[in-house]
C-alpha cells in the first residue's frame, strides 16, 4: 500500500481496530468487538452478547476541515457501549463504572495505531443507559462517546526546513553584496 493510499477498510474497520486495542488491555471481557450502528437493549439477548462486554461503533461522520491539496478531514463520533451483569461480589453498576473508568483513561489521544489517518481521540463523555429493557435483562449499560479526526488520505508529510544563517559586515550588506556574506556553521 502506498503512503498516499487510504486503507480500503478505514471506516468499516475502525470499530474493530478500536475494539482490538481495548481487548488487549481488558482480557477479562467476554465480548469485545466492533459493531455497526447503535446498540438496542432489546437486541442484546438476540445477538448473544456475553457480559462483561464492550461494543464499539461509529455513530456519525461529518466533514471537519479542508486544507490545501485539497485535503479533507472528517470528524467521526465513536461510541463504546459497556455492559455488565451482577457477578459474585461485584454488582453490575459498580462493574460498568469500573470498566468505564478504564476506558476513560485509555481513549484520550488514542490514534489506534494509524497516525497517518486518525487523529487523537477527544471530547469524551460517559452516560449511563438506564431503561426498563436493561433492568429486564438484569444488566447495567453505559456508553462512552468521543470524537476522532480522520483523513481519508494520509496527513501530508511535513517538509523539512534547513535554515541557514549568514553574517554580513556593514557597509557590505544587501542584495548587491550577497557574495560578501559568510555562512555561519559551514566549513571554510
Amino acid at each position: 500500500m502506498s503512503l498516499y493510499t487510504t486503507p480500503p477498510d478505514l471506516l468499516s474497520g475502525l470499530p474493530d481496530r478500536v475494539a482490538a486495542h481495548i481487548a488487549t488491555l481488558l482480557p477479562g471481557l467476554r465480548t469485545c468487538r466492533g459493531m455497526a450502528g447503535r446498540l438496542d437493549p432489546k437486541a442484546i439477548k438476540a445477538r448473544g452478547i456475553a457480559a462483561p462486554a464492550v461494543l464499539v461503533t461509529r455513530l456519525r461522520l461529518r466533514q471537519d476541515q479542508t486544507r490545501t491539496g485539497p485535503h479533507h478531514s472528517f470528524r467521526v463520533q465513536m461510541a463504546a457501549f459497556v455492559l455488565c451483569r451482577d457477578e459474585l461480589g461485584l454488582p453490575r453498576d459498580i462493574g460498568v463504572s469500573n470498566l468505564a473508568q478504564v476506558l476513560l483513561t485509555l481513549i484520550p489521544e488514542a490514534d489506534w495505531g494509524a497516525p497517518d489517518h486518525i487523529g487523537g481521540a477527544e471530547a469524551l463523555a460517559e452516560e449511563p443507559l438506564v431503561s426498563a429493557e436493561s433492568d429486564g435483562l438484569a444488566m447495567a449499560l453505559s456508553v462512552i462517546t468521543w470524537e476522532q479526526i480522520i483523513a481519508l488520505e494520509p496527513w501530508p508529510a511535513a517538509e523539512p526546513i534547513t535554515p541557514a544563517l549568514y553574517l554580513g559586515q556593514s557597509p557590505y550588506v544587501g542584495a548587491a553584496h550577497e557574495g560578501d556574506y559568510t555562512r555561519i556553521g559551514e566549513a571554510p
